[in-house]
């Protein structure tokens, strides 16, 4: 029942590398015991066997142009919204709550509750929770759900109803305009009391004795951030660039199941991040959105190791323990052999490979540095296009004036044939 604002930016963050997604437990990992590591070891090295990288590039790939290219990439900035954000999220971890016994919920409480929401008598996805915390005009819930939990006692159940708005959800408009029935039970009230931002906060919180101070240190913090968010997408696009320009025909099927499992997985971490189910994500990406990721990391990796054996980029026995180790402690692991019970050797290779291609191409390029704003200009053009094709192939065609349907156009390669910009 919370509010959905999916960001086709967010589905960007699906064309990931093979080090995102279950294994960022990172140092949970290492809690685990000896046998669930041994267990581990032993799925990764089923499904990431040496077979994995048993195959010639060359005889998938021809290479097009991948030096001298073109690429812009944002300058680096901090904005105050960032700044603000930070502050908020430090006020927010000192934020104290008060269990109330003895008064009504009131606008600013934190309640706890359980609620179960039906239309037509039907219960709905997203419309049910349990030992839910909620402060009341958060915006969090529609505000017409949060308003009737307002002058409401502790161990208090009641029923109302809440209408959908029509723009409540775009991509998936089943709610919008319908009325639900939610009946909720309130747990427990707390009052929220917040910290005041000043110097005195700050100096008992942090090792700063100053707003000021601190915010000088949050400004070069965020901006090392930001400089490396400017490198990553140069890199990022620069071998999307290099991955359009080649051609690549067929791929080695160990290399394509290695990549659906690491798109399953990918997808299955997206989706908790975004509160969904796994089938919900799936319905929200595509009926496809597997075998298309799936393909797009198999077809970039053709590329990416093309590249590496055309410019002797690859990983040698003798370089893969320091670079191995180098990655390691990176990904916060306490050994290789940690890196390994999660990823397996050859899922490290991949990794190691990657980013030394994604380097060579920055290094080889010809970098223009754009404002923020023309450069995520591009991006946004191209969700509204995105957008607009979508709202154009849900439409019904209309019929030419002898009863027949116009003829469809014919659809571009398929993936197998031509690699497309991710």
């Amino acid at each position: 029942m919370k509010k959905r604002n999916y960001l086709a930016a967010v589905l960007l963050l699906l064309g990931m590398a093979v080090f995102t997604g279950c294994g960022n437990s990172k140092k949970n990992q290492a809690e685990n015991s000896e046998k669930d590591t041994e267990e581990a070891k032993t799925e990764e090295s089923e499904k990431s066997g040496e077979d994995i990288l048993d195959f010639k590039a060359e005889d998938y790939v021809k290479l097009g142009d991948y030096k001298g290219l073109s690429v812009k990439y944002p300058i680096p900035e901090v904005f105050e919204d960032d700044v603000e954000f930070s502050i908020q999220q430090l006020v927010e971890e000192h934020t104290e709550y008060k269990e109330i016994k003895d008064r009504a919920s009131q606008e600013g409480d934190s309640v706890n509750i359980d609620f179960t929401g039906v239309i037509d008598g039907e219960e709905f996805d997203g419309g049910s929770g349990e030992d839910f915390d909620l402060v009341i005009g958060s915006g969090e819930f529609l505000e017409e759900f949060e308003k009737n939990l307002i002058d409401k006692n502790a161990g208090e159940t009641f029923t109302f109803p809440v209408t959908f708005p029509e723009d409540y959800n775009e991509m998936d408009p089943s709610l919008n305009g319908k009325t639900a029935e939610f009946t909720v039970t309130v747990n427990k009230i707390s009052e929220v009391i917040v910290p005041e931002y000043n110097d005195e906060f700050v100096k008992k919180v942090s090792d700063y004795s100053t707003t000021a101070e601190y915010e000088e240190f949050l400004n070069a913090d965020l901006m090392i951030y930001a400089q490396d968010e400017s490198d990553s997408a140069a890199g990022e696009d620069a071998l999307a660039l290099a991955v359009q320009n080649a051609t690549v025909d067929g791929y080695p099927k160990a290399l394509y199941d290695y990549f659906y499992d690491e798109t399953v997985e990918g997808y299955e971490f997206y989706a908790s991040l975004m509160g969904m189910e796994y089938e919900e994500f799936l319905d929200e990406m595509g009926e496809n959105a597997v075998e298309e990721g799936t393909q797009a990391q198999t077809n970039e990796y053709l590329v990416v190791q093309a590249i590496a054996d055309q410019e002797g980029l690859s990983v040698t026995e003798d370089s893969y323990q320091e670079e191995a180790k180098a990655l390691a402690e990176e990904y916060e692991y306490e050994s290789v052999e940690e890196l390994e019970a999660d990823y397996g050797k050859s899922g490290i290779i991949i990794q190691i490979v990657r980013e030394k291609v994604v380097a060579f191409l920055c290094e080889n390029a010809e970098l223009e540095e754009v404002s923020q704003e023309e450069y995520y200009q591009d991006d946004e053009e191209v969700i509204e296009d995105e957008t607009e094709d979508s709202e154009a192939d849900e439409e019904v065609p209309e019929e030419e004036p002898d009863g027949e349907t116009p003829e469809e156009e014919p659809h571009g390669e398929t993936p197998e044939e031509e690699t497309d910009e991710e």
